[in-house]
């Protein structure tokens, strides 16, 4: 199986200036939250106010330090030197010298060096993009369960409107002498038994907001409200349209494409740094000889060089070498692996999404309407006289288990939905394409 890895080596300067800026602007605090949140401005705010994410973007800062820090030069070196006969014979001999060392990488190290902090600064970003993923994918599976629980409230609420009114027939009907009091017990009870469950799921809604307040980075104290009625279903892409999506977007396949490239710069600089910098030494020497029985001695000055040339005899770097060659097959196994995984996880859960989408049509074009409508013919029929409360309580609660039911069936379908979109890294506040660099490398396996 042959395939072409399109992505970079590096980031270019141009791009590395431009992703400082942008990882600069990126504060948590930069808008306000708006009121009535709906599922794509709740992820807009995680994207702006989530603190782990700032601590992903943080470490591309990190890499930005390292890459400036990659391409310089060593310091040069005073080196002061000072020769005396006066501690021993003391016949004024001496030997003094000033110079500059520098050491000169003559193999393209630093060049090197670069590219690999380039190709670190772009993992960064990568890692950025995939915390955002993340991200993203739980506080949408977090704001639909809100929205299922909505679900809930409200169909709790229409019955206990009607077993309100069918509470207040029974009592009319019993004052009239009609029915007895076992009637208006029973109605009673059930519009109880409504109340308590609807102020369960109004617990359950209060713990499920929290916990996305604390997804999107708000704070104990802050108020958090939710639009959760504006939200549709949208035509699903064919299988094969979303797996090549994924391929093209998932930030956690780019990098292990990336560590792919890292791997090799790592071998190349390997490689080079075999041959250790030279050292060359400029400076000015003086000295004066003391010679036994000759008149005192001028002293001389001189000029000196010295060239210091590391020979790579007993360490040519094979071990650094076969390591980052090692490591980069590592990696292209393990993208290989994650490829496999993400086109199954994507063709699943389209599958299921596909499935859960024609039973929520069913329930909506069939269950809940026929369901609602015995409901209705039953406290008609209670107010006539024709059948008894046990018959009207039990067609509530079976209107009630239907919307429980589909209440469920749309929970699964939201789950699965954020499934396939985390899969497929479909959210527009996404980045989901990496800054361009100037240095291409490509793959084949």
């Amino acid at each position: 199986m042959h395939r072409r890895l399109g992505w970079r080596r590096g980031l270019s300067r141009k791009a590395v200036a431009v992703l400082a800026f942008a990882v600069a602007l990126a504060s948590p605090w930069a808008f306000a939250a708006p009121a009535d949140l709906d599922a794509d401005r709740v992820v807009e705010q995680a994207l702006l106010r989530n603190h782990d994410l700032q601590a992903a973007r943080a470490e591309v800062r990190a890499a930005l330090g390292r890459l400036k820090q990659a391409g310089l030069w060593p310091n040069p070196r005073l080196e002061l030197s000072n020769e005396t006969d006066r501690p021993f014979a003391d016949q004024g001999a001496y030997s003094r010298s000033v110079g500059v060392a520098q050491e000169f990488p003559i193999s393209g190290r630093l060049a090197l060096a670069e590219s690999v902090a380039r190709v670190d600064v772009a993992r960064a970003l990568a890692e950025v993009n995939e915390a955002e993923r993340k991200l993203v994918g739980d506080v949408t599976a977090a704001f639909f369960e809100i929205v299922v629980i909505d679900q809930k409230i409200d169909l709790r609420d229409g019955l206990i409107r009607s077993v309100a009114g069918l509470e207040a027939a029974s009592r009319n009907r019993f004052h009239a002498g009609e029915v007895s009091e076992l009637d208006v017990n029973a109605a009673t009870l059930e519009l109880l038994r409504l109340k308590q469950d609807r102020t369960t799921l109004v617990g359950e809604r209060a713990a499920a907001i929290r916990t996305l307040a604390g997804l999107v980075g708000f704070g104990a104290d802050e108020k958090l409200t939710l639009d959760t009625k504006s939200h549709a279903r949208k035509p699903l892409l064919p299988s094969s349209d979303l797996v090549a999506l994924a391929i093209a977007r998932r930030p956690d396949l780019r990098l292990l494409n990336l560590s792919v490239d890292r791997a090799e710069a790592e071998r190349t600089l390997a490689s080079a740094s075999a041959w250790e910098d030279w050292n060359v030494s400029l400076g000015v020497k003086r000295d004066r000889l003391v010679i036994e029985g000759a008149p005192r001695q001028p002293a001389d000055d001189a000029l000196t060089m010295t060239l210091t040339i590391p020979i790579p005899l007993l360490n040519r770097n094979e071990g650094t070498r076969d390591a980052a060659t090692a490591e980069k097959l590592v990696a292209q196994e393990q993208a290989m692996a994650l490829q496999q995984r993400i086109e199954n996880e994507v063709a699943g859960a389209r599958e299921r999404l596909t499935a859960l989408l024609s039973v929520l049509q069913t329930y909506e074009t069939q269950a809940l309407p026929l369901s609602r409508k015995n409901s209705e013919l039953a406290r008609s029929a209670y107010r006539n006289g024709q059948i008894a409360i046990a018959d009207v309580v039990q067609a509530e609660r079976q209107e009630k288990d239907v919307g429980m039911s589909y209440a469920d069936a749309l929970a699964q379908y939201f789950k699965a939905k954020a499934q396939l979109d985390t899969a497929t890294v479909a959210h527009n506040a996404l980045m989901t394409h990496p800054i361009e660099t100037n240095a291409p490398a490509t793959s084949e396996k």
